[in-house]
């Protein structure tokens, strides 16, 4: 079987409530969904995009170009059954192999639905078996002020979400505790909240206001400090007692490595879209697992397709906690471009068991929602 051709489409929607972290807020989801056609008639689905410019600085634009411009010639003719070589192939584009991190996931994600439709078997079978196939789904909250993120957290505890995320980090730190306060106080001491930073504290910040913050009792503090300080994630580490969970700062295998090397983390945040896809994902996660850290999943808010690819890699990975950070487009954005949307019910999904990724794109939504390229 051999890579014929790739079809690139830039696919927007709109957010249901402006999201809003630490380095900024944005109202759309801005995707990539790419078809990969093979000489055996068999079409697999990928799907890649950004929430806001992050670490990579790849944006939906730039990632559109990458795929069409340079990763396209790269990967016509080669065998889609042999995912390790592609990637290896696209790593080998760039010096250092840690670029164009979301453009790699996008065909990650294609060629794994094409070998799961060749051989008509879910793609977490070909991640190694499939572990589980139910998952509890936490929920990160909107800012807003203290009262009403309790009113908000009350309600999404009721619609069934197994934990939820405080984010914090946008300036006043008496703020967050209040938000952390006000979220304790209105879903109750047995339910597991945790913080996320998004790297804005500095060490000087982060020790004191989270030692305040333990008293409501969180499970878990993400990103407390910048990507690249992992001498200050121990630090902070040491000083409190919580887990403390490296998202941004694991975006490579070569990251967590480091993360262990110097003991910075006791978790990794693995979100496949920001880190290649679930091959180099799955390296990661094993990566962790070996040097005692705990592995999660969160999501960059993925439509269908990369949703269904997320699920499928949760379902893969015998180290992943059992809550993931995303259930369903349709919790977040106001439509989604396949023909039967995975769901989320009671705050439980299911993993989707059809060949491949198990979804089917709407011609129509996709028409509907998709964006022309202009410079």
């Amino acid at each position: 079987m051999k890579i014929t051709k790739v079809t690139c489409e830039m696919i927007t929607i709109p957010y249901k409530n402006p999201y809003r972290m630490a380095p900024g807020e944005t109202k759309e989801k801005k995707q990539i969904v790419i078809l990969v056609e093979t000489d055996e008639g068999i079409t697999g689905v990928g799907e890649t995009g950004v929430t806001l410019v992050e670490r990579g600085g790849e944006t939906q634009e730039a990632i559109y170009i990458t795929l069409r411009k340079y990763f396209t010639p790269l990967i016509l003719g080669m065998d889609p059954f042999e995912i390790g070589r592609v990637i290896e192939v696209l790593e080998g584009s760039n010096q250092g192999r840690t670029g164009f991190l979301c453009a790699k996931a996008a065909v990650d994600c294609a060629l794994y639905d094409i070998v799961g439709k060749a051989t008509k078997r879910p793609v977490a079978t070909l991640l190694g078996g499939i572990y589980r196939t139910k998952f509890g789904v936490s929920r990160s909250l909107g800012v807003k002020p203290p009262k009403e993120m309790g009113e908000d957290a009350l309600r999404l505890k009721a619609e069934g979400y197994a934990m939820l995320t405080v984010k914090c980090g946008f300036g006043n730190p008496k703020e967050d505790i209040d938000r952390v306060a006000a979220v304790r106080d209105a879903v109750g001491a047995d339910y597991p909240i945790e913080v996320d930073i998004n790297g804005a504290y500095t060490v000087e910040v982060a020790i004191p206001t989270l030692r305040k913050m333990e008293r409501y009792d969180i499970e878990a503090v993400e990103q407390p400090v910048p990507w690249w300080d992992l001498k200050g994630m121990r630090e902070v580490r040491t000083a409190i007692d919580t887990p403390v969970t490296a998202d941004e700062s694991a975006w490579t295998p070569y990251d967590v490595a480091n993360i262990a090397r110097e003991s910075a983390a006791d978790t990794i945040c693995l979100k496949p879209f920001k880190s290649g896809g679930m091959f180099l994902s799955r390296r990661m996660a094993e990566i962790a697992d070996a040097h005692g850290m705990g592995v999660l999943v969160g999501s960059k808010h993925p439509l269908g397709p990369g949703t269904a690819a997320l699920i499928h890699f949760c379902a893969a990975i015998p180290a992943m906690h059992p809550v993931i950070g995303y259930g369903s487009p349709l919790e977040r954005l106001v439509d989604d471009i396949t023909v039967d949307p995975i769901t989320m019910t009671n705050g439980m999904v299911d993993l989707p068991m059809g060949d491949g990724l198990g979804i089917t794109l709407s011609d129509e939504k996709m028409k509907k929602y998709r964006e022309e390229f202009t410079w």
